[in-house]
């Protein structure tokens, strides 16, 4: 009489705890990630060997693109107060509508005799239209940049400036913004650089 082979079974395994801890993880990852907002201008900086890392909270950025042409960006609590100061100094009033406008922008690079209009242009008008903030020293001396600056530490004494710049740009906006800051006695700032 043959003898019945009893059929080889494999290990059985659960995978449902699996599945359910990778879509735990997966959602947990996606609801405590913080997203960058979109840059108005794509700059890249220069490299460096330095490892220190930018804070993430109280920072405003004045950025120079490969044209030279200058922009800013807040915290976005520090963006409506720093706009009303820059108004009053420059004789601008602003509407309730182009406050919210200005709120929402993640940055900006706009003299202030264009920001009303720039701030009732459509979003994606807005993207596309960066003139730069003056920063010029020859003639009447705009310095609207250096402005933003002060008028955005006055709202909150815990910003701190980081200068970003291309590596196209040239030195001498560099050199003109670092000027000017020191000459209203700011030696402490940071060079945004990407790691080697």
């Amino acid at each position: 009489m043959a003898r019945v082979k009893p059929k080889r079974r494999g290990p059985d395994m659960d995978l449902t705890a699996m599945s359910d801890m990778a879509w735990l993880l997966l959602s947990f990852f996606i609801l405590t990630s913080n997203f960058r907002d979109p840059e108005t201008v794509a700059v890249v900086t220069p490299t460096s060997v330095s490892n220190e890392k930018m804070a993430e909270e109280n920072m405003m950025i004045a950025k120079i693109d490969g044209k030279g042409n200058f922009m800013m960006s807040f915290e976005e609590d520090d963006r409506i107060p720093a706009l009303e100061r820059m108004g009053d100094k420059y004789g601008v009033k602003f509407t309730d509508a182009e406050k919210k406008a200005f709120k929402s922008l993640p940055e900006f690079g706009v003299p202030m005799a264009e920001m009303r209009q720039f701030l009732n242009l459509p979003a994606d008008k807005q993207a596309t239209y960066n003139p730069g903030i003056p920063l010029d020293t020859i003639g009447g001396a705009k310095i609207e940049v250096v402005d933003w600056i002060f008028e955005a530490q006055e709202t909150n004494p815990d910003l701190f400036l980081a200068i970003k710049g291309d590596e196209t740009s040239e030195y001498k906006q560099f050199k003109t913004l670092i000027k000017q800051l020191q000459l209203k006695n700011m030696n402490k700032f940071q060079l945004i650089t990407s790691q080697e």
